[in-house]
């Protein structure tokens, strides 16, 4: 920061107050002259006393004042230069400014401010981003599934209403999470707090989830076990996040699980917080590389066990949608080709 704003900053008296620097300056550079005229007299001789010396000398003092107070109202300005330079860089290029924040007056609060909102501008920006990034990979698993039920209709034409109502189920799913992830988008960069969402069911919703994606398992011959816990579970955390995320682990856990094996989903409640359990028998993984699975894997992402393709992103994504709506994500493996647990807690 400016060294003079800076230090007029220490000053008690005009410490809080912006406009009292400028009065403060100005003040000091109109006595200047003065001042001047003054030492200029009391070190002099009478005999230099002449009026054409006088003059001389309040006009040097003046002129002196006179530039030294335009400077230091010129670098005063600075807060409010460094501001419009921090919102310029970030229309432009998305820079995020690293602005004073400890200064008190109103320029200090103003550049604290500007600060904030970038910082809140550009976190929603990440954010709306990343979910839309989630949404387009699970796009993938009900758009698979339409494709393969199409599929099975052209071959199956004895029972093609069924299928034709499971793309229907898959599809209204589908639409309904993404209107719900939609009006989240809307809303997100709107500060006052939302409504409280409705409670619902979770042990009917996991079931909703699970008959979604039942005609893959079944292509890959998987059995999948339904522990749920005998307790009435309810939360009002967002369906169509839990959706995205519980649709995710429960299409890794198919995707790395080996043909004819094992998934299971468990629920239980746990000093008032609902865990929901996704576990299979598949790859794993090795303690190093759980230190870096929820991390973006777009470079790194591993195949299913049948050559299924990975974008890398869905445990990312799914542990920042599930933290942002006041749950947490946790994964285990006893090691690689030991399976793999998954738990959300909320």
């Amino acid at each position: 920061m400016n060294t003079i704003y800076h230090r007029l900053s220490k000053i008690p008296v005009i410490k809080y107050n912006y406009s009292l620097k400028f009065l403060f300056a100005a003040f000091i550079g109109i006595h200047i002259p003065l001042i001047g005229i003054i030492a200029y007299a009391l070190n002099s001789s009478e005999s230099m006393y002449s009026g054409k010396t006088i003059i001389i000398i309040a006009l040097i003092f003046t002129l002196l004042s006179t530039a030294a107070t335009l400077y230091v109202l010129n670098k005063l300005l600075a807060p409010l230069l460094m501001s419009d330079k921090a919102l310029k860089d970030y229309v432009d290029s998305g820079t995020i400014p690293d602005l004073p924040l400890h200064y008190e007056d109103e320029a200090g609060k103003l550049m604290g401010l500007i600060q904030e909102t970038i910082q809140h501008l550009d976190n929603l920006a990440k954010e709306k981003k990343e979910i839309t990034t989630l949404v387009s990979h699970n796009l993938r698993t009900p758009l698979n599934q339409i494709i393969g039920l199409c599929e099975l209709m052209k071959v199956d034409t004895e029972n093609t209403a069924d299928y034709v109502d499971k793309v229907e189920q898959v599809t209204k799913l589908q639409l309904r999470n993404l209107s719900d992830l939609l009006t989240q988008l809307m809303e997100s960069g709107k500060r006052q707090q939302a409504a409280p969402a409705e409670s619902y069911d979770i042990h009917d919703f996991l079931k909703r989830e699970i008959e979604t994606i039942a005609d893959i398992i079944q292509a890959k011959e998987l059995k999948l076990l339904q522990n749920f816990s005998n307790e009435d579970l309810t939360t009002d955390i967002s369906s169509s996040n839990l959706s995205l995320a519980f649709q995710n682990l429960l299409s890794n856990a198919i995707k790395f699980s080996y043909p004819k094996g094992c998934i299971s989903v468990s629920t239980k409640k746990v000093a008032n917080k609902i865990e929901i359990e996704v576990q299979d028998e598949g790859i794993g993984f090795s303690d190093t590389y759980r230190k870096n699975i929820f991390k973006d894997a777009r470079s790194t992402g591993r195949k299913g066990t049948n050559n299924e393709a990975s974008v890398g992103l869905g445990l990312h994504l799914s542990k920042k949608i599930i933290v942002q709506s006041g749950g947490t994500l946790t994964a285990f493996s006893e090691g690689e080709g030991k399976g793999a647990r998954f738990t959300i807690k909320i």
